[in-house]
């Protein structure tokens, strides 16, 4: 009943329904929806505020956590926990600080927690970082932001690393591994751990610099602004 009612919201638009994915992942399934079928698809990434989200110096929030010369790896997650099926992955960070006992690295999760949560001795719990330039510093301050997540319909994480100025490493979830930056994102199947290690500790030793100035053309809210433009323009002028 609740889908012939969804159904019954989209009738009669006909082409005039045209109808926006934040990534070209989700564009496929909403095209191949039995509801918007047939309808117009567009694709427009979600847009943050790059006046926020750009590269920081970061030498005081080292200090304040102690670090030397480590290599941060940094994991944003709404929700972090160790239950292995969770769609966000926090398990997989655990497992990850596990295996890299024995490298010069910490990773520091910016997310809520259960207290009492066990976890190794390399992984700072940050708790949930609600201030957004906050978390822009953390961002800055890693040498790689790591995904974990199962699926994901665009990845605002991935875009906040980028856009100040840090690779991404992560499982490939559907929409982030279409909305990164190839040049400075590497994705591997989900839930191989060992590959993600690989691969993480490649970033890390490529240290190759982000080029800001691209990646926030790509990801700024203006961006996205003139592109929902773009599209209501040409709509009306189909009516003149």
């Amino acid at each position: 009943e609740s889908w012939k009612r969804m159904k019954r919201a989209f009738d009669g638009f006909d082409n005039d329904l045209i109808v926006v994915s934040v990534s070209p992942w989700l564009k496929e399934r909403a095209e191949q929806s039995p509801i918007l079928q047939g309808k117009r698809h567009y694709v427009i990434l979600n847009g943050l505020d790059t006046n926020i989200f750009h590269p920081y110096d970061t030498e005081d929030l080292k200090k304040k956590h102690g670090l030397k010369s480590e290599k941060v790896i940094f994991h944003a997650t709404p929700d972090f926990n160790d239950n292995p099926d969770h769609i966000k992955g926090g398990y997989y960070i655990i497992k990850l600080a596990e295996m890299m006992k024995g490298e010069n690295v910490k990773f520091i999760v910016a997310g809520k927690y259960r207290e009492g949560l066990n976890v190794p001795d390399n992984v700072i719990l940050l708790g949930q970082v609600k201030d957004q330039t906050t978390l822009a510093k953390y961002y800055s301050m890693a040498d790689v932001t790591v995904l974990t997540s199962k699926k994901e319909t665009f990845s605002m994480v991935t875009a906040e690393s980028l856009c100040c100025g840090t690779p991404v490493v992560g499982f490939k979830a559907g929409a982030p591994e279409q909305i990164a930056i190839s040049e400075y994102s590497d994705f591997v199947d989900y839930g191989n751990v060992d590959h993600l290690r690989r691969e993480i500790l490649d970033r890390i030793k490529e240290n190759r610099p982000v080029d800001v100035e691209k990646i926030d053309q790509r990801y700024s809210r203006d961006t996205m602004f003139f592109n929902y433009i773009e599209i209501y323009n040409n709509l009306r002028d189909l009516y003149k």
